[in-house]
């Protein structure tokens, strides 16, 4: 017996076996993968990656970080493995050794990503070279997920000895890879494999947060082309086993800007993998759920700053303050670009911190910053920066708005506007809640969304009593429910019942109701809403513009039995205007050529039976459709009136733009308006105020009116000028005409009219009693800034030398990323800041006024090339090329009864008119080092030239002279570059001085001679001092006019005289002048010219 249970259990371990080895083999084409690694086995790894990034030709100083890890491959089943992770710890590049070779240190965040690699294993199944499926437990962090799909990128390998070129699975998604076999022995041993990364169907580059006020953005596309990417791996198989011994992968992205030739900014990425022993196994269990099931290529992850503090951000935005009254305004673009970059590494909990201590510090620079940011988590802090604004309701509002035109808005937007929305619902605000949800909702329910939808209910379902306007409210809440329709449909049926339950309301207004209807304009019209609106349209009591706003919501998707409804009941219409404009809006369908109407215009034919619709059946007068179709698009006109009035109560244009075959809405305008006939008939009506006074001015005229009389019969009025009596006293009667249409107008109710726009999808409408509040706030703004303002920007100029004004301006801005084999992005990002800005201001007394003036203007180009791990480290490069100058100016001057006096004190030290300057950093998360250049052959040299008394300038150049180096980058990756023109103090002189002095002097015998005297002295004081002047002398009495210069340390002494001369004869009658040069008192040049006169009687 026990014989037999031995043969059983023999038996049944050979057929398991027996099936082990079948799997294996049946099945060769998709399970190639576990010809490398075995069922039932254990592969222990040793696994180090590294990344690198320099420039060729620059000294060893490099960013780098490194990743070792121990990693453990289980095969349980077929086709299936398990990854674990353990030991894993990250370090950066600390110093470099005397051999040029990185010296590494633990990075802060080494612990925590020791802890997160080894917290999960990963599963993953390889059905083909190029089918990968990972399957990684739901609470994992992409970022680490990413770096185990890198090592598991690094293990796929194909099992085929023919050297070919096959798509593979990679972390950069399907690649072309090329196979060549360097050793082969019974199969191939030593194997090579080629890769360009650009040809990877998930390897592009993807946009990044970048400056919402950015004039060059949106260029990732050109940029990424810059970036050359290539990756080789070799792999050593084991003779027997043929299971992976060594893999190593290197991965070079290379920057090659436009003016480079051969070398640029390098970012290298190193993997190796080191067999270590394997052993066998009896886990048989790959148990996976299809719902979490990823594929292998890299996944974006959070990019988030590695530390989460306030005092970077606070640190910098000191360090911008400080810079006014320093020497280093060079720093101010590069300190605010690096604000912003702070501020987008920031989460949510960190910036609500710190947005109150930015704005106490210096709002100036905190809204310049935060509205550069453009990340969700600064959209948040503007948000919560508005709150605290007093007294500027319509600018916060306005800027409310335009925060909802951005695309692409987060769940943290939404919660954002709708805070805000909670908070005031003012109409600005309203309507960027909607334009916002409409943006963010893609068809699924989600908190968010679900939160505004019950907002709106509670709105509409108001009983507190607390609302200042109910009537006005519910119109605003409608109006933005229309805007975000099919959101609110999906999430709240609720809230469409309770819409509808308000239409039949006996207490709702006609303008109220007509909103109910255009509620559902963006909504999907199912059975309920069909009903409701078929109630609406057929109801012979309801209003025209009501039936005909649901008519043509239900027309957007009609069916058959709709239109069937709407031709058989055409012909026992009523409402003429309703008839009229169901006519004409179905006959520009029949006679539509566009084709989303081909549809329609079969269900028309269908109802007609044959019957065509004729176009003399169109009232002209009546409400109407017009339509006009063009190959590029087209427009739609509504024009709506009702029998008591001869204006249309509506009128509504519609326009739509068709490119590729889409169809594109462009824009729509309506315009209702209400209470405008009584105005229209005091105008031109048969008893207003123009026919009236048309008639008098005709009888006035005469028979020379016989002209305009011919124009008013082609005008039809001459029946009103016909039969007038007519008053002698044109002025009079025209004045009375005046008297009486002003009583009119008053007397009649205040017209009221509606205007609502949608412009490329973001909607917003506004009615007359508003314009006229818009208006007074425009003449508030404009006394503000040309009567306000000046005369306190002059006060405060006026009595104050340290004002400042800086504006930060980011124009250009494009960041990307890629992935890397490492499993962390490598961001690349190009920006351009501009920042203008100057200090000063005088003081101005009785006698005396201090001026200080200093206007800069800087420039700066930063380039950016990191490997950025979320929450641990980050490396990389980056280039700074930044231009800049400024100039300054005090003086004070001096006035006395006959004397002004300027002076400006001369420099104390070199001051900088133009500076540029280039350099490559490199970065850490702990430091930021100079790249200095490996080429020993440096240039510096300073030239200086005298520019006038106690002044030089300065030209001071420094760079590398890559000449005399064949590996040596191109400009401008040669390491620090600079260029400065400045002026140099020779600290002879201190101070310069000019001086204008007015004299009345007496000369001659006993003073009776007046001379008035102008003098002009420049002088430079000092040890080294000197003096020019230049006066003018009139001498009243005897008519002469003196000038002389004086230029002592230039020996310069030039003096001009010019007199008048008479003849001693008076009976000559001759008149002269004459003009004699002198130089140091010698006459050098005398001219006389004389004329005489002669009178006759």
């Amino acid at each position: 017996m026990g014989y037999h249970k031995l043969y059983l259990l023999m038996l049944l371990s050979s057929y398991s076996l027996a099936q082990q080895d079948n799997g294996s083999k049946a099945n060769p084409s998709t399970c190639l993968f576990t010809s490398r690694f075995k069922v039932n086995k254990k592969y222990i790894y040793q696994y180090i990656t590294e990344s690198r990034n320099g420039a060729v030709g620059t000294a060893n100083l490099k960013s780098a970080l490194k990743v070792t890890c121990q990693v453990e491959i289980e095969v349980p089943q077929i086709c299936g493995f398990v990854m674990r992770t353990m030991d894993c710890t990250i370090t950066e590049v600390a110093a470099i050794d005397p051999h040029g070779q990185p010296v590494y240190k633990q990075s802060p965040g080494s612990g925590a990503f020791k802890a997160a690699m080894g917290r999960n294993p990963l599963k993953f199944s390889v059905q083909q070279i190029s089918s990968v499926q990972l399957y990684p437990e739901p609470n994992e962090p992409v970022y680490i997920v990413n770096v185990k799909r890198g090592i598991i990128s690094a293990l796929i390998v194909p099992a085929t000895d023919e050297e070919e070129s096959s798509l593979q699975s990679t972390l950069h998604g399907q690649c072309l890879t090329e196979w060549l076999v360097n050793t082969k022995k019974d199969f191939a041993v030593d194997v090579t494999l080629l890769r360009d990364l650009s040809q990877c169907d998930h390897f592009y580059g993807r946009e990044l947060i970048n400056s919402p006020l950015a004039f060059l953005q949106k260029l990732h596309r050109p940029l990424s082309k810059l970036i050359t990417s290539k990756q080789d791996c070799n792999y050593q198989f084991h003779e027997k086993e043929r299971h992976i011994i060594t893999a190593m992968c290197k991965e070079k992205h290379i920057y090659l800007p436009f003016f480079a030739k051969d070398n640029g900014i390098l970012s290298m990425v190193t993997q190796k993998l080191s067999f270590h022993s394997y052993k066998r196994i009896n886990n048989r269990v790959f148990d996976v759920d299809p719902n979490h099931k990823k594929p292998l290529y890299f996944e974006n992850p959070e990019d988030k700053s590695p530390f989460q503090t306030k005092d970077a951000a606070l640190r910098t935005l000191s360090d911008l303050q400080s810079l006014t009254g320093s020497d280093h305004g060079e720093k101010r673009t590069s300190l605010f670009y690096k604000l912003v970059s702070t501020l987008r590494n920031l989460r949510n909990e960190t910036m609500n911190k710190m947005v109150t201590e930015m704005l106490r510090s210096s709002s100036w620079l905190a809204w310049q910053a935060l509205l550069q940011c453009g990340t969700p988590e600064c959209i948040s802090g503007i948000f919560q920066a508005i709150r605290s604004l007093d007294g500027l309701a319509l600018e916060a509002d306005a800027l409310i708005y335009v925060l909802s035109l951005q695309e692409n808005p987060d769940a943290a937007r939404v919660r954002d506007m709708l805070s805000m929305a909670q908070y005031k619902q003012s109409k600005a605000i309203m309507y960027a809640l909607g334009n916002t949800v409409k943006k963010f909702h893609q068809g699924n329910i989600t908190p968010e969304v679900k939160a505004v939808s019950e907002f709106m209910w509670s709105l509409l379902n108001d009983c507190t009593g607390e609302m200042r306007d109910p009537e006005a409210m519910t119109f605003l809440v409608l109006r933005v429910v229309g805007v975000m329709g099919h959101a609110m449909q999906t999430v709240s049926p609720d809230l469409i019942s309770s819409i509808m339950n308000r239409f039949k309301r006996s207490d709702i207004s006609l303008s109220n109701k007509k909103a109910v209807i255009q509620a559902f304009r963006q909504m999907d019209i199912n059975d309920q809403i069909k009903d409701f609106l078929k109630e609406v349209y057929q109801d012979p009591q309801g209003h025209i513009e009501i039936r005909i706003a649901a008519y043509l919501i239900l027309m957007k998707n009609p069916d058959l039995e709709f239109v069937t409804d709407i031709v058989t009941n055409m012909e026992v219409m009523e409402d003429d205007q309703l008839k009229n404009f169901v006519f004409s809006h179905l006959k520009n369908i029949q006679s539509s050529n566009e084709p989303q109407m081909h549809q329609y215009k079969e269900y028309i034919e269908l109802a007609l039976q044959n019957r065509l619709l004729n176009p003399n059946e169109v009232i002209d007068g009546k409400s109407r459709n017009y339509k006009i179709e063009s190959p590029v698009g087209s427009l739609s006109v509504n024009i709506i009136f009702d029998d008591t009035n001869t204006l249309p109560k509506e009128v509504m244009l519609e326009t739509t733009l068709n490119v590729f075959n889409y169809s594109y809405d462009i824009f729509e305008i309506c315009v209702e308006g209400t209470g405008l006939q009584p105005t229209i008939e005091a105008l031109f009506g048969e008893d207003g105020f123009f026919p009236d006074s048309i008639s008098r001015g005709l009888y006035w005229a005469g028979d020379q009116s016989q002209m305009i009389k011919e124009v008013l019969h082609k005008m039809a009025l001459d029946k009103v000028a016909n039969r007038r009596q007519i008053s002698e006293t044109l002025l009079n009667d025209i004045a009375k005409s005046v008297q009486k249409v002003m009583k009119d107008i008053y007397s009649s109710p205040i017209p009221e009219a509606t205007a609502y726009l949608k412009l490329l999808g973001n909607e917003m409408y506004v009615k007359t009693s508003e314009i006229r509040k818009m208006a007074e706030t425009l003449f508030v703004y404009f006394n503000v800034f040309f009567r306000v303002l000046p005369p306190q920007i002059f006060f405060e100029l006026t009595q104050r030398t340290d004002n400042e004004v800086f504006i930060h301006f980011i124009f250009m801005e494009n960041s990307i990323s890629f992935s890397t084999a490492l499993g962390f992005p490598m961001k690349f990002s190009l920006a351009g800041v501009f920042a203008p800005g100057a200090k000063g201001g005088m003081t101005v007394t009785s006698s005396k006024g201090d001026l200080a003036f200093m206007p800069s203007v800087g420039l700066e180009f930063i380039t950016q090339m990191t490997v950025h791990a979320a929450d641990y480290v980050e490396a990389g490069l980056e280039m700074h090329t930044n231009m800049y100058h400024e100039h300054s100016l005090n003086a004070t001057v001096t006035i006395n009864r006959n004397q002004i006096r300027l002076s400006i004190p001369a420099p104390k030290s070199n001051t900088q008119l133009f500076s540029f300057s280039n350099k490559l950093v490199s970065v850490t998360s702990g430091q930021v080092m100079t790249v200095p250049s490996f080429v020993v052959d440096q240039t510096n040299s300073t030239d200086c030239q005298p520019l006038f008394r106690g002044l030089k300038i300065c030209t001071v150049v420094h760079y590398s002279n890559t000449s005399s180096k064949n590996q040596a980058p191109s400009y401008p990756l040669t390491a620090e570059t600079m260029a400065a023109v400045l002026i140099q103090p020779t600290d002879n002189v201190t101070e310069y001085t000019a001086t204008i002095k007015r004299e009345t002097l007496k000369e001659g015998k006993k003073g009776r001679h007046e001379i008035d005297s102008l003098r002009i002295t420049l002088k430079a004081e000092g040890d080294d001092s000197t003096e020019a002047s230049a006066s003018v002398k009139y001498n009243r009495n005897k008519n002469i006019l003196t000038g002389e210069v004086v230029i002592p340390n230039y020996d310069v002494q030039l003096g001009i005289r010019v007199a008048g001369v008479d003849s001693e004869v008076k009976q000559n009658n001759l008149r002269g002048i004459s003009v004699e040069v002198t130089n140091k008192d010698i006459p050098q040049v005398t001219l006389v010219g004389s004329t005489r006169c002669s009178f006759q009687p």
